[in-house]
Order: C-alpha cells, then structure tokens, then sequence
C-alpha cells in the first residue's frame, strides 16, 4: 500500500500545535503578510501554515525511507525474540528495515517538520528588520521579505533546482523586468549552533543567486541580478536560531490523570546586528519547544497513515478505536515491538526515546534517565515513584 497524504494538509489547522505556540506562528505569518512578505501559498495565514505542512509530508514522502514507515505502522517488526519465521517474512519488517524507520522517524522525520514550524516563526522578526532599515532609508521601499519556495534558482540545462535561502530580501522590477536588486539572504535554523555556521551557508546562498532566479513565474537570468544596492551596500545577511531555554520537567498526579507543566513565561524573539550588514534573531521559542510540537506533527501524521491503513475498519482488538486512535496506537506498539529485537544499542535507546516521548511528552520522555545517563523505558509506575521521591527505586530521574 503506498499512502500519498500531502492533500491532508489542506484540511489541517493551527489545533496541531499547542496553543500558544500556535498563536506566535499565526501572529508571526499576520504580522509578515501586513508588511508586504511574500509567499509561494499567498494568504491568508493558515493557508501558508498548510502549505509548509504540505512540504514537510511532500519532504517524507518522497525519501524511500517515507513507504518504509507506513509499512513499519501497518507490518511492524516481529513481535518476539529470534529469527523470523520463514512464513511471516516480507510479511513483517526485517531487523534492518525496522533500524532504518526508527532512524527515519527521530532524524529526518522530526528535521521536516521542526525546520518548517522555525520558519513560520522567523517571519515577523525578519519582516522587523526590513521594517527598521527602511525607516533608516537603508534598503529602497520596494524591497520585500520572500519565503521559501516565491523564489527558486533553477541549474541550467535540466529542470531540477539549487536550495535558495529560507527568505530572500528582493526589489525586483516587475514593470520593465529591469534588473533585480538582491538585498538579503536568511537562514533560518531550528537547532543552536554558531553564527559562523550561518555564515557559511548565507555566503554559498549569496553565491549560488549570480547564476539566474525564478521570482514566482518571472526567470531573471544572471545578467539581469544586482546583487547588493547602492544605498544598502553589501547584501544583508540575516542567521535565525532558537532560544536555548529548557522545557519544565515537573509533573503531578491528579487522580489517574497525569499533568505535565508547561513553561510559565515565554521570552520576546531577539534581534541583534553582529556586524555591519549581518543580523541575527534568537526566537522566542526553543530548541526543545520546537522539537516538542515537530513530535506532536509526527503523531499527527501516524494518525493521518492511520486513517488510510484503517479505513475500511480497525483490528478486532482495537475494537473500541478510531481509525485515527488506531495510527497512534499502531506507532506505540511498533516501537514497542522494535525493542523488543534490538538491533544496536544505538538504534535501542532511539526506539525508547520515540516510545516515551509518544506516551508522555517530549519533556519527560526524552530525558528520563539511569545512573548511567542513559534512557529507559518510562512507565506511569515510574511517574508515580518519582513524583514522591524523585526518582525511582532503580535510580532512575528525569533529567534537566
């Protein structure tokens, strides 16, 4: 079975996230569109947060690895300890198909989604910069904010595309389809790392952008790109990153119903100039915050596979479930399954931290802990343990 669930995204909204953050991604795309940004899905906001998550599950899906996962949630590892029954395979995953989905869901998977969600929210910090250096009469009135895919830079003699920049600070000519003027490049990232990291990438955009763009339908070729103004200088040079704050570890027990904090106060995004021409913004939201919610995306999408897988009913077993519920629960189990039949040590704690962070949150799940510092499987007996004592009777925390 192969599932296509791009066109999901059309009927997705800002529910999938939590609420606060979906509101700073709402208010960051508002603010953004007021100013003039333009984006390949044009408005209004949740039409452009559909489209990024349209690319996230276009992203999954065109990897192989992509048919990989929705068999690993419809076949699944074998269930038990030793070979393979000669019967059941190709009816279920091998041991190093199960270690390629595992590898796909915690790295390119979750990447999709988190790089994504940054973006949306490097709007409006990005918007604010050109809003400051036009007020400055720095860059020209007609310079404006492009996310994404408004601009490609297409290879010449074939049909595919180079990587541009996340945005691009453009003033193109549109009347006489005079030259171009480029003004900035952003890159945005959804992990901490260095501004010379930035740097580097921002630089290989700048370099890449003398060969010929598309801005929308309209190709200007490399004579027809100028790039830095006359007024501004030097391109601009824009690197986003997320706060380093550490999401609550704390918990309580209400009757049977576990409540797990959420962080009390959320700073502002902050903007910097490093250096003549070269800005960098630290959003509000963190690192874990946005692997948080890229975690909850990918649940979702278990649950859009599990609509497809199940739609005609669900297992017998799973009786009193949704097609939805039984996507979630399929997912759980599988991983469940896969630690069941280790394949490397490293692939064993990446199939925990998936399976606690599905069944307990991201907070609590990836950094649930033994004296060794390395991840066990959590249960809500061990929530229970350390919500007395603070950690369990085999010395295992939540760590910070």
């Amino acid at each position: 079975m192969n599932i296509n669930l791009g066109h999901l995204a059309d009927t997705a909204g800002f529910d999938i996230l939590e609420g606060r953050l979906a509101g700073s991604v709402r208010a960051s795309l508002r603010r953004a569109l007021k100013d003039g940004a333009v984006f390949a899905a044009g408005a209004p906001p949740l039409s452009i947060f559909r489209s990024a998550l349209k690319s996230s599950i276009r992203e999954i899906e065109k990897d192989p690895q992509g048919k990989l996962l929705q068999r690993f949630l419809r076949d699944g590892p074998y269930e038990k300890k030793g070979p393979i029954p000669k019967k059941l395979r190709g009816k279920r995953l091998s041991d190093d198909e199960t270690k390629g989905a595992i590898t796909f869901i915690y790295s390119h998977m979750v990447n999709c989604f988190k790089g994504h969600l940054a973006e949306l929210l490097a709007c409006s910090a990005c918007s604010g910069i050109l809003r400051h250096l036009k007020s400055q009469g720095s860059i020209p009135r007609s310079a404006h904010l492009y996310h994404g895919d408004s601009v490609s830079i297409p290879i010449k003699g074939g049909g595919r595309v180079l990587k541009g920049a996340d945005f691009h600070i453009l003033a193109p000519d549109r009347r006489t389809k005079g030259p171009v003027l480029v003004l900035g490049v952003v890159e945005v990232k959804s992990y901490r790392c260095p501004p010379t990291h930035v740097d580097r990438q921002l630089d290989m955009h700048i370099r890449r952008l003398k060969g010929g763009i598309r801005i929308g339908g309209v190709y200007y070729s490399s004579s027809q790109i100028r790039i830095g103004g006359e007024e501004s200088g030097p391109v601009i040079k824009i690197g986003v990153v997320p706060s380093n704050w550490k999401l609550p570890r704390t918990f309580r027990w209400r009757g049977n119903r576990l409540h797990i904090d959420r962080p009390r106060a959320v700073p502002d995004d902050q903007t910097t100039e490093l250096a003549p021409h070269r800005w960098q913004v630290v959003l509000r939201w963190s690192e874990e915050a946005l692997a948080e919610a890229a975690y909850e995306m990918t649940f979702w999408y278990a649950e859009r596979v599990g609509e497809a897988i199940y739609s005609s009913g669900v297992p017998k077993e799973w009786s009193g479930m949704t097609a939805a519920e039984a996507g979630r629960n399929a997912l759980k189990m599988m991983l469940y399954y896969a630690m069941l039949r280790p394949c490397s040590e490293r692939e064993d704690r990446r199939a925990i931290a998936l399976y606690n962070t599905y069944g307990f949150g991201y907070a609590l799940g990836m950094n649930f802990r033994n004296e060794q510092g390395q991840r066990e499987m959590l249960w809500p007996e061990d929530l229970r343990e350390m919500a007395k004592n603070g950690r369990t009777k085999h010395n295992c925390r939540i760590c910070q």
